[in-house]
């Protein structure tokens, strides 16, 4: 990494923090997941060396729902998370640290439970009219399919809108004030050129394993308009990404144990064409638990979940593309880390 170093820049309710307060940071921590809030935590060394006095106790400059930015990276830190601050962790004991925690807008989803008629409406102008609920951006991609009617059973936002999401093969995350309600990011092209092992990561460990449920799912259901039943299927072939791969995790799976088709029943299916989707999204969201891995490497802000990195170095099969599900991102005494836990649907 030559002479590069770790640093951060972390801004409080649009301005730098203190001088005083940002001396007496220990650690940043940044943790993100695919679906979940991403959240931040800074922890702090609340005695002045020099004065013998604690810091900041009376929490005049710090407390929740104050507005913080985090910047991490080597030399030039880079904007990672835009969030709120939800809890203040103060632990008076032989090394007294104050540990400020908190979660990008995302959060605010979770906020309380909901019981809610949605008419004609598709699921992404539902995530948009969450999104503005929240005070925040929406940024969604068409979903194609107006029901006529949607219910939210004392859900919160989150939970209706994670649920909706799942049945797609949606994502759900925040990006400063935006909300995005979007398709599965892993067939986006890698992130960076590729990473080796040995050279650019100081651990992976990855398992393969065969795939148990869904080679072909058959999604069933009954359209009450047409008074019919409705079946789609999705198998081998219609994979949305291998990731490189030249056979897909459920073509191997079934060549050495054997097929394992599933049957969905769903209900109050409109037509054909939603039933596709949702059996096709049933498919896939499956058979990203092909191969799962998790490593850890000097630190590098561009690895986030929902992107994609080109892992080399690892024989001729597992060299490839891989999904990135989650990270952490920490600054320390011993430097800047990245741990990530990446996926892969095909050899």
């Amino acid at each position: 990494m030559g002479t590069s170093v770790a640093n951060y820049k972390i801004e409080l309710n649009g301005s730098k923090l203190s001088a005083e307060l940002t001396a007496a940071v220990e650690g940043v921590t940044l943790e993100d997941e695919l679906n979940l809030p991403a959240v931040f935590s800074i922890q702090m060394n609340m005695v002045n060396a020099g004065s013998g006095m604690w810091r900041g106790t009376d929490l005049s400059s710090i407390k929740p729902g104050d507005q913080l930015k985090l910047s991490l990276g080597l030399d030039q830190p880079v904007p990672m998370i835009s969030g709120e601050i939800t809890a203040l962790d103060l632990n008076f004991a032989e090394h007294s640290v104050l540990d400020i925690r908190g979660y990008d807008l995302l959060h605010r989803l979770r906020m309380g439970t909901r019981s809610k008629a949605f008419l004609k409406k598709k699921d992404s102008d539902i995530a948009a009219e969450i999104a503005k609920e929240h005070g925040l951006t929406p940024v969604v991609e068409d979903t194609g399919t107006v029901y006529p009617y949607l219910f939210q059973n004392n859900q919160s936002n989150y939970e209706f809108l994670l649920e909706r999401a799942a049945l797609l093969d949606y994502e759900l995350f925040a990006a400063d004030k935006k909300l995005h309600f979007v398709k599965s990011r892993s067939v986006k092209a890698p992130v960076l050129p590729e990473m080796s092992f040995k050279k650019d990561f100081e651990r992976l460990n990855l398992e393969l394993r065969a795939l148990t449920r869904g080679s072909k799912v058959t999604l069933k259901g009954w359209d009450v308009k047409e008074k019919k039943e409705l079946e789609a299927i999705a198998k081998s072939g219609e994979e949305t990404t291998r990731m490189g791969g030249k056979e897909g995790g459920f073509s191997i799976s079934t060549a050495a144990v054997g097929e394992s088709p599933i049957v969905i029943m769903a209900e109050n299916l409109l037509d054909m064409n939603e039933a596709k989707v949702l059996a096709a999204a049933a498919y896939n969201s499956r058979l990203r638990e092909f191969i799962a891995g998790e490593g850890m490497c000097w630190g590098n802000p561009k690895l986030r979940a929902g992107q994609t990195v080109k892992l080399m170095g690892l024989g001729e099969r597992f060299s490839g593309i891989y999904y990135i599900v989650a990270t952490v991102h920490k600054i320390d005494s011993k430097g800047y880390t990245t741990t990530f836990k990446v996926k892969r649907t095909g050899l």
